[in-house]
């Protein structure tokens, strides 16, 4: 007789629930991961064209305004980067706390697979010895 575990196909899902919460959090922090080179790759870039601002001397009040809306136009974007990368931040948090409640569940349920596999092997030991009881009662009363 082989072992059958009652709650199979629940522990599929479970499994396979795991393994999507795993893939989701991987999508979100790579999302992230993404915000984050953005930012500094604006924030290089606006260190640079500030480096560049102070050795060249301005020309006219022209040049002073296109610098200054190109600066304006750059805070404003590194600050909508800051606040997408605090959303991030709190949506891979979100998809952490999902994964570790995914995997509890699953765990949960092996535990419960590996509970009734020992009851099994227990009750199949017990039949076993019941059975070679019976033989050896059947030969000794001959």
């Amino acid at each position: 007789m082989k072992f059958k575990f009652s709650l199979a196909p629940v522990l599929k899902v479970r499994k396979h629930q795991e393994k999507l919460q795993k893939q989701k959090l991987a999508e979100q922090v790579s999302k992230k991961q993404k915000i984050s080179d953005v930012r500094d790759d604006v924030q290089g870039k606006l260190k640079t064209f500030l480096q560049n601002s102070e050795d060249n001397s301005a020309e006219n009040i022209h040049m002073i305004r296109r610098r200054s809306a190109h600066l304006q136009q750059v805070h404003q974007k590194m600050d909508k980067l800051s606040r997408d990368l605090d959303k991030a931040e709190v949506e891979v948090s979100k998809e952490r706390e999902k994964l570790a409640t995914a995997y509890k569940n699953l765990h949960i349920l092996e535990k419960v697979k590996e509970f009734e596999k020992g009851l099994f092997s227990e009750r199949m030991a017990k039949d076993e010895q019941k059975f070679m009881d019976e033989i050896a009662t059947q030969s000794f009363s001959r």
